[in-house]
């Protein structure tokens, strides 16, 4: 496997910046675009969520209650010919539509990538979780 550096680490990075783009203007499709149909996306706090149909529900309800701004500050990509690692940490703000205070976040993350058989990069598994203690009662 080769770490960090050359055009295919460029291609993977891309995918990740285009998710960002998307979850930051709240774009579902913009989102699916970057997961490959069958992906497994495993959030905090919530059961796995397994394929579009799954993924796009999941943001419809997000995006329905609050804005989120993500930023990845840290990403080292290890990849081979046809599957990609990405360790990340990322800061995090959700502000409520209904009004409220914003929360922040911040903590660290794993992504997967496969290369399809048109040679793109699409996410296939995502996790993180939080470096912050849990909140009493959320």
């Amino acid at each position: 496997m080769t770490s960090d550096g050359g055009d295919e680490v460029r291609d993977i990075r891309a995918v990740g910046r285009a998710l960002l783009a998307a979850v930051n203007a709240g774009d579902v499709t913009g989102i699916l675009a970057c997961w490959a149909p069958d992906g497994v996306m495993l959030p905090p706090h919530h059961p796995a969520v397994h394929g579009h149909a799954a993924i796009e529900a999941y943001f419809h309800e997000l995006f329905a209650s609050r804005r989120l701004t993500f930023e990845f500050t840290e990403s080292v990509v290890t990849h081979d010919a046809s599957l990609a690692v990405e360790r990340l940490a990322y800061e995090a703000t959700a502000t409520p539509r209904a009004g409220g205070a914003p929360s922040e976040d911040a903590g660290k993350g794993v992504h997967v990538y496969t290369r399809r058989l048109d040679g793109r990069w699409q996410l296939s598994q995502d996790i993180w979780n939080s470096d912050r203690p849990a909140r009493a009662g959320a």
